[in-house]
């Protein structure tokens, strides 16, 4: 799905993944807020916010994709009738 480089891929996932888990501390430092996360809750909100970037990232792909068909087409004149 998406992407062509398989790295851009992995990027994206532990970039969304640590994305994810840096928005949960980040609530929880708010004023207020009382939050707790063991193991298993850490794992899975990486494991939710990577599989986000990846579909950021295969949308990502599919724009530069079609804009650089859009490119390759010649383009002549516009004919004002």
């Amino acid at each position: 799905m998406g992407s062509p480089n398989p790295s851009s891929r992995g990027k994206a996932f532990v970039t969304g993944g640590l994305g994810c888990l840096g928005v949960f501390v980040v609530a929880a430092l708010l004023p207020g807020a009382r939050a707790y996360a063991d193991f298993g809750g850490i794992i899975l909100l990486i494991v939710i916010g990577g599989v986000i970037g990846l579909v950021v990232n295969a949308i990502y792909q599919r724009g530069r994709r079609d804009a650089s068909k859009d490119l390759d087409q010649p383009r002549g004149p516009i004919d004002p009738e």
